[in-house]
């Protein structure tokens, strides 16, 4: 019996995939009956939809320096288990024996915040393997993912203690010392507020939803204002990848900031875009700090690609805007 995949739905605790036991043809799966009537009659699928074989929808557009790129990711399923896929990565890593690592997986404030337990074994575990898989191979250029979130830390101070923050801290120590024990060296990137295409997730993600919202002419509020690191995913991309094209002998670790500008003016280039969008901001000024200096990181990797707030947010209306004039638009996450 041959099982068909059937794509999948989107819900809150996460995506529902489905799949067609038997259904190996679209004939059939026009003929499933739907329901049956008092004198026998049947409704069956292909009566009321249009059932095609074709390329899975397309739900988003890689972009990198305003062009198109591909965009490659590792997903567990709801069922697997985290050790088994980070053995799975591992074994990978060392057959095709890459020269250097990129490391930007993790769970994000709001998911930490549910299971603190999984994003503790995700986001400190899940990158202790990374710097172990390089140990064992003997790999000496890592660049990995912080976060701002990590300056929460101790708490009390000045901006927002989270479990995510608590991660990131550990993880640059972790990093620390592989360097100071073992000769790993590496760069650590607390990118700020990141935004643009795909950015649906986490309590940061507000002003690419805000975006996104306009381009979908839907109403959304943002629910911060003040000042806001607005770090376009393209000058962040260009960040990582100068950084692992350059050799480091020491444990780094740097803020990525972007352009510091108030959520209000960026409303204001958006309306400039959309003079109709209906999008609004309310409520207090983020609590992680806006205008951290990306200085002392160029000045170790060199003057990778700044992008202005105008740019940014131009560039991310206009992917919205071409993915719902495809009818490929994801639908607005107001969940996390």
């Amino acid at each position: 019996i041959k099982d068909l995949p059937g794509g999948s739905i989107k819900s809150i605790e996460g995506d529902i995939l489905l799949r067609g036991i038997g259904m190996n043809s679209v004939e059939k799966i026009s003929k499933i009956n739907l329901r049956n009537n008092e004198s026998g009659g049947q409704l069956l699928l292909g009566e009321v939809a249009k059932v095609k074989v074709k390329l899975e929808e397309v739900k988003s557009l890689g972009r990198f320096n305003s062009r198109n790129a591909v965009n490659l990711t590792v997903t567990k399923t709801a069922d697997a288990s985290v050790f088994d896929v980070s053995n799975s990565v591992r074994d990978l890593v060392k057959k095709y024996n890459p020269s250097a690592i990129i490391h930007l997986a993790g769970l994000q404030v709001p998911f930490c915040a549910a299971d603190p337990a999984l994003g503790a074994r995700v986001n400190v575990e899940g990158t202790i393997n990374v710097f172990e898989t390089c140990r064992e191979i003997g790999l000496r250029r890592i660049v990995y993912a912080s976060s701002v979130a990590s300056l929460g830390m101790p708490p009390g101070g000045e901006w927002k203690e989270t479990f995510y923050g608590v991660y990131k801290q550990a993880n640059e120590h972790t990093a620390y010392v592989y360097n100071s024990d073992l000769q790993i060296p590496s760069i650590g990137i607390r990118p700020n507020i990141v935004y643009g295409l795909t950015r649906d997730q986490g309590v940061s993600s507000k002003n690419t939803i805000a975006i996104q919202s306009a381009a979908l002419d839907e109403e959304y509020d943002i629910p911060y204002k003040g000042e806001y690191s607005w770090l376009y995913a393209g000058e962040a991309a260009s960040a990582f990848i100068y950084s692992v094209m350059q050799e480091f002998t020491k444990a780094y670790v740097f803020n990525l900031n972007g352009q510091c500008e108030t959520i209000e003016n960026g409303i204001s280039i958006l309306k400039s875009l959309k003079p109709e969008a209906k999008v609004t901001c309310s409520g207090q000024n983020f609590p992680f700090p806006p205008d951290l200096s990306d200085e002392p990181l160029r000045k170790l990797i060199g003057n990778y690609p700044t992008y202005s707030v105008e740019e940014g947010i131009s560039d991310t209306y206009n992917s919205f805007k071409q993915l719902k004039e495809l009818s490929r638009c994801p639908e607005i996450n107001k969940v996390n």
